[in-house]
């Protein structure tokens, strides 16, 4: 009487320890390629934006540099710029900005500028 009827064919419900294993690595992998992933998505959206703003900011200085006749001084720190003059006849300049990126990315612009003789 002191058998309790069907004991022998009580069934465990749940998983085993290898299969929650298995399973955690599997989300430690997937977590892992998300991770990367979103890294190489920020770093391209961090280069598309500088290089957006170094030809703005090119075309920005050529054309403070034709309305005053020197560049204006708003390049973002870390960044690098270069402007040279070279002269293209009697009054005219071919005027050169170079603008470089912390990522080394360099945008160059060029415009002929003429001064027109009254």
């Amino acid at each position: 009487m002191g058998d309790v009827p069907g004991t022998d064919e009580i069934s465990q419900k749940g998983f085993s320890l290898p299969e929650a294993l298995i399973a955690a690595f599997l989300l430690s992998v997937s977590i892992l390629g998300l991770l990367n992933y979103y890294q190489s998505l920020t770093y391209g959206f961090m280069r598309q934006w500088q290089v957006q703003q170094a030809w703005s900011e090119a075309h920005s200085q050529l054309e403070a540099y034709a309305a005053t006749g020197r560049s204006h001084e708003t390049v973002m720190k870390g960044w690098e710029y270069q402007l040279s003059e070279i002269s293209a006849g009697q009054s005219c300049q071919r005027v050169n900005v170079v603008i470089r990126s912390p990522a080394k990315y360099q945008a160059i612009l060029q415009r002929l500028i003429c001064k027109s003789g009254g």
